[in-house]
């Protein structure tokens, strides 16, 4: 069902056709309205987050700015919780309307074999919740 969208996320494109369609048919959808937190700062994290229209920003308590840039189409968040089994490190907040497809900590680890590599290289890039 997402198997295009997922070919469209830059980050995913590494993945073999097979890990891709898994994950695209483990795929669930949420919409979120604007203003809305999808992850907080210090919340357990059991899901991953790929953005598939809107945007969102990330902060942190006690930090004035934004601690990353607006995330939109084909960004992600939520894997640092994922590959480290740490606590969410920042807040996710809609800034407009945002749908976003999420995947469950099962289905991530199932593929994190290729995956971590790909994301831990993704998130060095950029700061990440």
């Amino acid at each position: 069902v997402y198997l295009s969208f997922i070919n469209s996320v830059e980050l995913l494109n590494p993945l073999s056709e097979a890990d891709k369609r898994t994950i695209a048919y483990a795929l669930s959808e949420r919409e979120y309205p604007a203003e809305r937190n999808i992850i907080c700062e210090g919340d357990e994290g059991s899901e991953f987050y790929l953005i598939r229209e809107g945007e969102v920003k990330c902060t942190k308590a006690g930090v004035k700015d934004e601690v990353s840039g607006r995330l939109k189409r084909g960004d992600f968040f939520g894997e640092l919780a994922l590959l480290s089994s740490d606590k969410r490190a920042a807040t996710v907040t809609t800034v407009v309307p945002t749908t976003v497809l999420v995947l469950s900590r099962a289905v991530f680890e199932r593929v994190v074999g290729s995956l971590s590599e790909i994301l831990q290289s993704g998130a060095g890039a950029q700061q990440r919740a």
